[in-house]
């Protein structure tokens, strides 16, 4: 017997506690609909007193931080905020789609006029797939240049005039609508989610070091009661660090809980990762569960730091890290 005989838990932990709201309750219910499936339906009685308490904190931590995320999320502006989104993306694109062409086939002065165009539009880095914030002050930022003087005969030469006067009215019209939002979630308990997202990771580390525990004081002729449900949450962590937590730009930095972030996509329905068996995972079907940004490789074993043997990129249970690493993950990212 050696120590790479016990089936662990990965280390997982530091992959999903600095990811978006959106992303780390996704997880937060996949990971509890593991535990309702491969823990309490197929092991019943057998299932231990400790392991059960443990089950239910960590069930109860989960329903009160989708309940915060609910507050959140649920903003009467976000349809509108969503809708001149992507009005404004259309705009834009479109912009930048007749810059290209007239760079290739336009008059020499459109020719030269669009290249400049389309360096500023690269200097100014707008990108439509970032939280609505960010893409509004850098698009503020883009279009005070393009009124300037310099530019205003270049833009008429490209026949864009109407285009920018729209994309200043919409820009105006999504700063207006982001201060209204700001202010609604301005009177959520600061600190809500930060914390109802603590509570999750802690009962989470609680929950995986007993798993962890038991699944070695049970282990007897090369294997244990709780080997299923352990392959089944690891194959979950690989999928979600492969096709979730690596999607989009929305919810990757770390920083509190940040109202001003946007999303059209908040209420997309949990994660549905298929089976377990695939290396995928079945999701909960919470209202409020969503995919969520980027992850790493899914790391050894041993998730609470002192159970089982395994090796990751750092112990886990450091609860006191979680929900801190949230970028605007007001479930406004925009995935």
């Amino acid at each position: 017997m050696n120590v790479k005989d016990f089936k662990q838990i990965s280390q997982f932990i530091g992959k999903f506690v600095n990811q978006s709201n959106t992303r780390h309750l996704s997880w937060m219910q996949q990971f509890g609909s593991r535990l309702q499936t491969e823990i309490t339906d197929q092991l019943g009685a057998q299932v231990p007193a400790l392991l059960a308490s443990a089950i239910t904190q960590y069930q109860d931590a989960a329903a009160h931080e989708d309940d915060c995320y609910l507050i959140i999320s649920k903003s009467d502006l976000t349809p509108q905020i969503a809708e001149i989104d992507a009005e404004r993306d259309t705009k834009y694109v479109g912009m930048k789609s007749m810059a290209d062409a007239l760079s290739r086939i336009g008059t020499a002065e459109q020719q030269q006029a669009a290249t400049q165009l389309i360096d500023i539009c690269a200097h100014y880095k707008v990108d439509i797939s970032e939280r609505y914030d960010d893409e509004t002050t850098k698009m503020s930022q883009l279009l005070q240049e393009l009124q300037t003087e310099t530019w205003t005969a270049r833009i008429e030469s490209l026949g864009l005039t109407d285009t920018v006067t729209d994309l200043v009215s919409l820009n105006q019209q999504m700063k207006h609508l982001i201060e209204l939002r700001n202010n609604d979630l301005a009177q959520v308990t600061p600190q809500a989610m930060l914390q109802a997202r603590a509570a999750s990771d802690e009962a989470y580390a609680l929950v995986v070091t007993i798993i962890n525990a038991l699944a070695v004081a049970d282990w007897a002729d090369g294997s244990s009661h709780y080997d299923q449900a352990i392959a089944r949450i690891n194959q979950d962590q690989d999928y979600y660090v492969k096709n979730v937590f690596a999607q989009g730009k929305g919810g990757s930095s770390t920083g509190q809980s940040d109202s001003g972030s946007g999303s059209g996509s908040e209420d997309s329905g949990s994660e549905d990762s298929g089976s377990g068996d695939s290396g995928s995972g079945d999701s909960s079907s919470s209202s409020s569960s969503s995919t969520a940004s980027e992850g790493g490789e899914s790391g050894g074993s041993g998730d609470s730091g002192d159970s089982g043997s395994g090796s990751g990129d750092s112990g886990s249970g450091d609860s006191g890290d979680s929900g801190s690493g949230d970028d605007g993950g007001d479930g406004f990212d925009k995935d």
